[in-house]
């Protein structure tokens, strides 16, 4: 792992740690599962992957997908704009690509 991303990890336990102490310390409410908490797990590596090479096809319809599935846990629903929004996602990922 390199620096950047060692700090990165190190900030995002600290933060996680502070907010689960001050929900045990009843100074706010917090809860580290909430709904849509999966959609982390496509989100979060898709930034990674954009921050590391760029813009590209697959990484943009990972975070694409990634923000509706979050939108649809959230009560937005968004399953009738699901392939156009994809096909958008893909175009602008088509037209930045690097030649």
């Amino acid at each position: 792992m390199n620096k950047n991303n060692s700090n990165t990890v190190a900030i995002v336990l600290i933060v996680l740690g502070l907010l689960i102490l001050l929900n045990r310390l009843n100074v706010l409410t917090f809860s580290v599962l909430f709904n849509g908490w999966w959609t982390l797990l496509l989100i979060v590596p898709a930034i990674l992957s954009i921050s590391k090479k760029g813009f590209q096809t697959g990484n943009s319809v990972l975070l694409a997908l990634g923000i509706i599935f979050f939108l649809d846990e959230r009560g937005l629903n968004l399953s009738g704009y699901l392939v156009p929004i994809l096909l958008v996602v893909i175009g602008v990922a088509l037209f930045l690509k690097k030649v």
